[in-house]
């Protein structure tokens, strides 16, 4: 081609049709630049399409992650509220007499209450989406958002719960410990015991002491502390499915 049009200037030239060639030198630059830009449409375009497979790609991932940490989510907020109903009922057994705490499995009830545990989320689709940089690829700036506050609500749950973890590991367990038998609580958890310790718990008398009140009253804001960055993860959870299923489909 290049040939081509080398020998029509040379014979244009030859003829001494200055004009004529200077409007073909013309067209022929026109030519050569409309050809430039379709090539670089086109690698635009394939560019885009990549980026746009890509980006599909990266909200089916998203999406199924946060199924998943959805049903963890649901699971654990019903584990805590629970735990945190039993932890109210205790509070309603202070300076009652023995004829009503009697009527309670105390060792069971306590044994519920302390039975807390931390959730853990799957976080790889999003770590490989940052750390890869491809953020950039995801063209909803909503659901952008939605990452950052995702990954800063993880912060708070966690800090949450190692509040609540401390808070029973240095106060309410150490006094449970001092005051009553592990053994008797530990009965109706992982350890399973057969029978009962061989010392007198005197678990009563506890519920007669204003020091386990506050005790078990603070362990009770931990949980509902805890509880609390649970529903704001579940909520943006939610969010966050709703706009991959969104972007998905305007693909």
């Amino acid at each position: 081609m290049i040939s081509f049009f080398r020998k029509i200037r040379q014979k244009l030239l030859q003829q001494n049709r200055v004009t004529r060639y200077l409007v073909y030198a013309l067209g022929e630059i026109v030519l050569v630049t409309i050809g430039i830009l379709i090539a670089l449409q086109i690698n635009t375009w394939n560019e885009q399409r990549k980026d746009s497979n890509r980006e599909k790609l990266i909200l089916q991932n998203l999406h199924s992650e946060f199924i998943g940490n959805k049903e963890k989510i649901l699971a654990t907020i019903e584990l805590h509220e629970a735990i945190l109903g039993t932890t109210k009922g205790l509070m309603k057994l202070f300076k009652q007499p023995d004829s009503i705490l009697n009527t309670y499995n105390l060792d069971s009830l306590l044994e519920r209450s302390i039975s807390f545990r931390d959730i853990s989320t799957s976080q790889s689709a999003i770590e490989d989406l940052i750390s890869s940089g491809n953020l950039n690829l995801i063209s909803s700036e909503n659901l952008r958002k939605l990452i950052f506050e995702w990954n800063g609500e993880i912060v708070e749950k966690d800090e949450s719960f190692e509040t609540l973890d401390e808070t029973a590991q240095t106060l309410l367990l150490p006094y449970l410990m001092k005051n009553t038998s592990l053994k008797n609580i530990d009965r109706f958890g992982f350890l399973d015991w057969e029978e009962e310790s061989k010392f007198e718990s005197q678990i009563n008398k506890i519920f007669q002491d204003l020091e386990f009140e506050n005790q078990l009253d603070s362990h009770a804001w931990g949980i509902a502390n805890y509880l609390n960055a649970l529903y704001v993860l579940h909520e943006i959870s939610d969010k966050i499915i709703s706009e991959t299923v969104s972007n998905i489909k305007s693909e």
